[in-house]
């Protein structure tokens, strides 16, 4: 089946109650979820803290539920690994998470390879937060992106120059900085500080998130 028809594969009927988990700290991210339309469906939202809570009502309760939301109020690796640990605890169920409206696209795609059914921002209104999660519920991944955290590609292009998209283009295929300077016959040294430039044009922490940016950007084949 494909996604369009899956799109249209009718699981929330409406007058059917659909059973939710919200993990937030934030009464405002519970309220968008209670007023959210999934599908016909009428919505009970039950809040719980933290994804530690979260995991627990899994072990109690989890074979009443039908949707999880787990709010990550800050992009941490801490917050990320816990909301991935009560995905792989969620028993199928799909898990919607929640990231603050300026969160990286590489953080939203590992979001989705983790397990996540869907990624919202916080600021999304309940309406589309409705709509996402009535896509997610039939089967369907969701990441979502807001506009203004997606640098133009052709500008961030032009910061670097030839021989430096060159070396990133070594970076994103793993290789170290000896294979670099070999391939291009430079010395090693400079492929420091190529790749220096590099980290420090991407505002990347490091080689690994500048070629995640790349990859986002579609800077190298």
């Amino acid at each position: 089946m494909d996604w369009e028809e899956r799109s249209r594969e009718p699981t929330c009927e409406r007058g059917q109650l659909v059973k939710v988990l919200v993990a937030s700290d934030l009464a405002s991210i519970t309220d968008k979820i209670a007023t959210a339309h999934i599908g016909g469906a009428e919505v009970s939202v039950d809040r719980v803290s933290d994804c530690f809570q979260a995991d627990q009502r899994l072990r109690t309760d989890g074979k009443e539920l039908d949707v999880i939301v787990l709010h990550v109020p800050s992009v941490s690796e801490a917050n990320l690994r816990s909301a991935f640990s009560t995905i792989s605890r969620s028993r199928g169920k799909p898990v919607a998470i929640v990231l603050p409206h300026k969160a990286s696209p590489s953080t939203v795609w590992r979001c989705i390879v983790n397990g996540a059914g869907a990624v919202l921002t916080d600021d999304m209104p309940s309406t589309a937060m409705g709509h996402l999660l009535s896509l997610m519920h039939t089967g369907l991944r969701i990441p979502t992106l807001n506009e203004d955290v997606l640098p133009d590609p052709s500008v961030v292009a032009q910061k670097l120059s030839d021989r430096e998209l060159q070396v990133l283009a070594g970076v994103c295929k793993g290789l170290q900085n000896k294979e670099i300077a070999h391939d291009f016959n430079i010395k090693e040294v400079t492929v420091k500080m190529h790749v220096r430039a590099v980290i420090r044009k991407l505002d990347a922490k490091n080689r690994t998130h500048a070629a995640m940016i790349a990859r986002d950007l579609g800077l190298v084949g």
